[in-house]
């Protein structure tokens, strides 16, 4: 058997109008894969967002998942549901020099593949179906907090009686629902029977591959975070149902959902040279060296993490949430050092460039020759800022990269011999712990 590990497609900014889908693997390979796939309409975010927990959050230990979390990624920095045109409407017939061809094609290979045996796919829908009608939001032709199917049966699938599957998915979630108004019910389309919208799906194509193919569907009417929780109550139990075991790092309740979905994402940008670590951050962080004219590129530990170039600079997106946007001082880049020497609290420390450091009182940096240092938002009257002990209160919040006014940078600069302008080498972050009796920052 062989060991699947996470695969992430890193974005570069010159790809913002065309932003390639991510492909994560996870679990042990075998012939009996589950495929989870959100974003296909970018402006459903607790379809892809849940998604996304399953390929960050989750620990696959037995069986084999993969997930698609930014299927349309494009779509989803825009919010939009189809920045191309509805990429679900495209799996019947395409042209080639249709924009979203290589995505679609790219989908359709990844769900005839012998090792997929269940398709998973989650999008965010209108109102409340409901079997009768009952008002303008909870009727027939709704389509949130519903288990879709194609068609009740599927023979020669493993997990063919789709009718018998959805219905069990819909009890499970409403054994967890919060409010009686967001019962579960099964949706049979009854593709075959004339739907000529679902003829052009992607769960419609799964089924004509053989394939047991089921479509979740959060409300629209509720909060982002409450969408994202019923799609893993969703989600788990299509796993258990493939008997796929998993361990998750959160608590299964909304509020848990709600942190997860926050956590901290960490962006590396120009192999490392600059180093972000985003959790509520300032909606603008200013001056950050970076070359001029020279390719942007960065990685992330979230796939639905993107730069993307803007008038005056660079916007850092997560789904479809702008977080922040970086304005650019530009450099030329030095590599004279990866690792520099500071003192952590008092002790000495060797920190690599390109990543955070957490003081709780101070940080000090050890000068060497050459090396001119910058810690942002410390006034000095010092060319250098080295050899001095430096705490929280001693710099300027509003320099800070986050609101809570923890976060702030430190940057190295190779200084010139020839009175031009010197050479940025790379930076550390420095988390400050909250200081006793300290209000956060507004």
């Amino acid at each position: 058997m062989k060991i699947l590990c996470l695969i992430f497609a890193f974005l570069s900014a010159a790809l913002a109008s065309n932003l390639n889908y991510t492909l994560i693997k996870k679990g042990v390979e075998n012939n009996n894969t589950v495929l989870v796939m959100g974003g296909i309409q970018g402006d459903e975010p607790g379809g892809f967002l849940a998604a996304n927990l399953i390929a960050l959050e989750y620990n696959i230990t037995a069986g084999s998942v993969w997930v698609i979390p930014n299927l349309n990624f494009d779509s989803i920095i825009k919010n939009n549901r189809g920045a191309k045109g509805d990429m679900n409407r495209k799996f019947a017939t395409l042209a080639k020099n249709d924009p979203d061809y290589r995505a679609v094609m790219g989908v359709k290979k990844l769900v005839a593949d012998p090792a997929v045996s269940l398709i998973v796919h989650l999008h965010d829908g209108s109102g409340f179906y409901r079997e009768k009608y009952i008002n303008a939001m909870e009727n027939p032709k709704r389509w949130g907090n519903s288990c879709i199917i194609d068609q009740e049966k599927l023979p020669g699938s493993p997990y063919g009686d789709l009718i018998g599957i959805s219905s069990h998915i819909a009890k499970e979630i409403n054994k967890h629902i919060k409010d009686p108004k967001h019962k579960y019910h099964v949706k049979n389309t009854r593709t075959a029977e004339g739907d000529t919208e679902m003829l052009k799906s992607l769960t419609w194509y799964a089924v004509t591959e053989g394939k047991a193919a089921f479509a979740n569907e959060a409300s629209k009417s509720l909060p982002t975070h409450l969408r994202v929780y019923y799609h893993l109550l969703a989600i788990e139990s299509y796993l258990r149902t493939a008997g796929i075991k998993f361990e998750r790092s959160f608590a299964l309740t909304p509020d848990g959902v709600k942190k997860a979905i926050e956590k901290e994402i960490d962006v590396s940008i120009n192999d490392g040279k600059f180093f972000l670590a985003l959790k509520d951050p300032r909606k603008q962080i200013n001056f950050v060296p970076m070359p001029k004219g020279a390719k942007l590129e960065y990685n992330a530990t979230n796939p639905l993490a993107a730069l993307i170039s803007a008038k005056g600079g660079v916007s850092v997106y997560y789904g479809n949430r702008m977080l922040t946007k970086i304005t650019p001082e530009y450099f030329e880049y030095s590599n004279l050092v990866s690792k520099v020497d500071i003192k952590l609290d008092g002790k000495d420390e060797q920190v690599p460039l390109g990543t955070k450091i957490y003081a709780d009182k101070s940080i000090e940096i050890v000068s060497k020759k050459g090396i001119r240092v910058n810690v942002i938002g410390y006034s000095s009257n010092l060319k250098s800022e080295t050899d001095v002990n430096i705490g929280k209160k001693d710099i300027d919040r509003k320099f800070s990269i986050d609101k809570a006014g923890k976060l702030f940078r430190v940057e190295f600069y190779e200084e010139s011999k020839s009175g031009a302008k010197d050479k940025f080498i790379g930076m550390f972050l420095v988390e400050f712990a909250f200081l006793d009796g300290e209000i956060k920052a507004a």
